[in-house]
């Protein structure tokens, strides 16, 4: 299975994102997956940087995610 390592071009730093999320909300990779719809080595490969998300719908569910947890 080929992984597709580069990052989309509409300006989402999927890496730092996902780790900075997981720490300031003290969210597992379990959580991240569950919420977003994907399983945990996804979540693993994105906050690694050994994939990114191949949709932009994916890019918005996690940007809609992240809305829905600065606002509690």
């Amino acid at each position: 299975m080929a992984t597709d390592k580069k990052q989309p071009e509409w300006g989402l730093n999927i890496q730092k994102e996902v780790r900075n999320l997981m720490k300031k909300f003290k969210l597992s990779r379990e959580d991240m997956a569950s919420r977003l719809g994907v399983t945990m080595m996804t979540i693993y490969r994105w906050e690694n940087g050994r994939t990114f998300p191949k949709s932009r719908l994916m890019i918005r569910e996690f940007e809609k995610l992240k809305q829905e947890l600065e606002k509690k």
